[in-house]
């Protein structure tokens, strides 16, 4: 886990096909399935432990959301832009983010996850992705035309910073120490049990 310092969070948005996302301070998030058991995950998309999580379960929860098991909120936070080589690569990636969920679909935002992580860039590392990259990224998973060119443009109209500091909030209220954080029932997952996923979705 990516133990986080505190730092660092806009209207809110509901999109189509099957991925919804909010973006403001109070409420940023991207949700992604429609039935099941709901959990709730705190990532930041420069956070290596993140990274592992989504390699070791990300298919998992791929599949279990198109069948029904399970709804997932994603809460992006932003604390690792000071460990960027741009020094707002945590924000600009969540902006890309939520302008992918606003309305691409499950598979498109899922896949935009998956991809983002296959792409991170290194903590502390000499560079990181630009938004033009970002939005390559974006429009290979299925991310429609006019939101690749917001994200192309950073002009999603997502204060990135402002919407990290907010779900930082709402993890530190839950008592999260790090990313990636994962709740059910308002009550932390421990992701050191292998079988945690399989216990939720049966």
């Amino acid at each position: 886990m990516q133990p986080f310092h505190r730092g660092d969070g806009g209207p809110g948005t509901v999109g189509r096909g099957g991925a919804t996302a909010t973006t403001g301070s109070d409420d940023g998030a991207v949700r992604v399935g429609t039935g099941g058991l709901k959990i709730t995950v705190y990532l930041d998309f420069l956070c290596p432990a993140c990274k592992n999580f989504e390699t070791t379960y990300g298919a998992d929860i791929t599949t279990a959301v198109r069948a029904g098991r399970l709804t997932v909120e994603y809460r992006p936070v932003s604390f690792l832009d000071r460990l960027s080589a741009s020094g707002d690569y945590s924000s600009r990636a969540l902006q890309a983010f939520l302008e992918v969920g606003r309305g691409s679909g499950t598979d498109a935002t899922l896949g935009f996850v998956r991809s983002m992580f296959l792409s991170q860039p290194q903590e502390s590392g000499a560079s990181d992705l630009t938004n033009a990259e970002i939005a390559t990224l974006a429009g290979a998973s299925g991310t429609g035309d006019a939101a690749v060119a917001k994200i192309r443009d950073g002009a999603t109209g997502v204060d990135g910073k402002a919407v990290g500091a907010a779900n930082l909030k709402l993890l530190t209220a839950a008592g999260g120490t790090g990313t990636p954080t994962v709740l059910h029932d308002g009550e932390q997952v421990s992701l050191s049990d292998p079988a945690w996923l399989t216990k939720i979705t049966g």
